[in-house]
């Protein structure tokens, strides 16, 4: 977790036990991040000129992908051949439609902005289903992506030391934080924001309201990837984004269960039960809320 108005880092669990398992999850593991990627591609929309309240078609989707392959995004169930709205389609996390979405706008502009707001050591390859979130990344990147969104659209380098002191208290060195790399316009930063705050308050991660009893101001996006190898979460608040992942270390070893194995069940918890302790202690405001 970090606070988005400085990059601070405020907390980092990189595993269980570092004796059993020295391997920072934070950092050095690349995972698929499924649909925590997929506010890249509507950030690039609305970026475009597209609004929340546009409408597309839920429909099968067929997109050619070169060599004769042709890629079919599908959901959980089948299409409802209904008009649906970006911010619906956000909020509960619709393949059909944002393979749309990424066809519009592009899947080399998404990758841009995903390297400029914070995706900067994964390599993303430019194919349209970078749009659900094929190409690995690290929890750490998105954490610091999804601050930039808390932050109204600049991006701040995560800071791990800010003062290094002698035992008597001498100061040393101190490092202030650089300052925001402009990735996104507030305008455009804040309208995807307030579409992520559906997920919270009516889609995907209701249960931050329902089961966490949050009221605060937050925003954020649930993730799961195919065979349920990888869940994830990331929550936003003005003063804190926290995000976690849960999977084994050998991606092909999977939760069989489709309930445990959905980044609502799995990573949600986690980041539910550490933001309701953050606030019910006063760390952060519950009452400080997004401004556009």
């Amino acid at each position: 977790s970090s606070d988005p108005r400085n990059g601070h880092v405020k907390a980092w669990v990189g595993s269980r036990d570092f004796k059993q398992d020295a391997f920072d999850h934070v950092q050095q593991a690349r995972r698929q991040p499924g649909s925590t990627f997929k506010p890249f591609v509507y950030g690039e929309a609305f970026r475009q000129g597209a609004s929340p309240d546009d409408t597309l078609i839920d429909e099968a989707v067929e997109i050619a992908v070169g060599g004769g392959e042709i890629w079919r995004p599908t959901d959980g169930k089948p299409p409802s051949g209904q008009a649906m709205s970006l911010r619906d389609a956000l909020a509960y996390s619709k393949n059909t439609i944002t393979a749309q979405v990424m066809q519009k706008v592009g899947p080399a502009k998404v990758a841009r902005l995903a390297r400029s707001m914070g995706i900067r050591q994964s390599k993303l390859e430019e194919v349209p289903s970078l749009a659900l979130g094929t190409s690995p990344v690290s929890l750490k990147e998105m954490v610091a992506a999804y601050g930039t969104i808390a932050n109204g659209g600049g991006y701040m380098e995560p800071v791990l030391v800010t003062r290094i002191e002698e035992r008597d208290g001498k100061l040393l060195e101190e490092f202030a934080s650089a300052a925001p790399e402009a990735a996104l316009s507030r305008g455009v930063a804040y309208t995807l924001l307030d579409a992520m705050r559906g997920v919270i308050d009516r889609g995907t991660g209701i249960a931050i309201r329902s089961r966490y009893g949050i009221r605060a101001d937050v925003a954020g996006k649930t993730g799961t990837t195919q065979d349920n190898a990888d869940g994830w979460f990331i929550l936003m608040h003005p003063q804190l984004v926290a995000g976690a992942w849960i999977g084994f270390n050998d991606g092909r070893v999977t939760l069989r269960s489709d309930y445990w194995g959905q980044g609502a069940h799995s990573a949600l918890p986690i980041i539910g039960d550490f933001f309701a302790n953050t606030l019910r202690a006063r760390i952060i405001d519950p009452r400080t809320r997004f401004e556009a």
